[in-house]
C-alpha cells in the first residue's frame, strides 16, 4: 500500500523512477552524470533506485517503466557466445 502511495506521488510530481543495476556501487560523479542523462533523454525529473549485482561483470542495465537498456558486459559475453555457437 505504502508503495503504492508513493508511485502516485512520484506520478503527481512527474517523476519517473529508474531501476539501475551495476556491477559496482556508484560514485556521486557517476551518479550525478547517470541522472542528468536520463534526465535529458526522458524529459522528466528520474528518481534512481540503484543496486549492485557483481554478477553483471561490468556495466549498467537500466530499467524504466517497460523499456530497458542492457550494457552489461555478461549480456555482451553472452550475445557473443550464441553468436559462436550459430558459427560453428
Amino acid at each position: 500500500m505504502i508503495e503504492g502511495f508513493l508511485a502516485k506521488l512520484a506520478a503527481r510530481r512527474g517523476e519517473v523512477t529508474a531501476e539501475v543495476f551495476a556491477a559496482q556501487p556508484l560514485s556521486e560523479p557517476q551518479l550525478a552524470a547517470l541522472n542528468e542523462q536520463l534526465r535529458r533523454s526522458i524529459g522528466s525529473r528520474v528518481s534512481v533506485d540503484v543496486r549492485v549485482d557483481p554478477g553483471l561483470i561490468g556495466g549498467l542495465i537500466v530499467k524504466i517503466g517497460s523499456r530497458m537498456v542492457d550494457g552489461s558486459i555478461k549480456s555482451k559475453l553472452q550475445r557473443l557466445q550464441l553468436a559462436m555457437k550459430s558459427i560453428a
